[in-house]
C-alpha cells in the first residue's frame, strides 16, 4: 500500500494537483516491492470529461522493468473559476 500512496502523492502535489478529489481507484499489485527498492510511479491521463470536472488517469509503478502495480483512478479535478 505504501507504492499505492506513490500515486496519490502525483494526483495530489502535480497531476491534476491542488484540489483535486478522489472519486475511485483500481489497483492490482503485479509484484513484490523490496527495502532498498526504487519504485517510479507513472500517471497519464486517460480520459477528460469538462461538464462533469473529471479525469479518468492510468497508474503504474515499476521497479526497474517490472510493474509492481497498475490500474486507474477517477478523479474530480477542480474548475478554474
Amino acid at each position: 500500500m505504501l507504492t499505492a500512496g506513490l500515486i496519490s502523492t502525483v494526483i495530489g502535489t502535480l497531476l491534476p494537483g491542488p484540489g483535486a478529489i478522489y472519486l475511485g481507484q483500481n489497483l492490482r499489485f503485479k509484484a513484490p516491492v523490496r527495502l532498498g527498492d526504487k519504485v517510479e510511479a507513472e500517471v497519464t491521463v486517460t480520459e477528460l470529461d469538462a461538464a462533469k470536472n473529471r479525469a479518468s488517469f492510468a497508474t503504474r509503478c515499476s521497479v526497474g522493468d517490472t510493474v509492481v502495480l497498475d490500474g486507474d483512478a477517477l478523479i474530480m479535478v477542480p474548475s478554474k473559476e
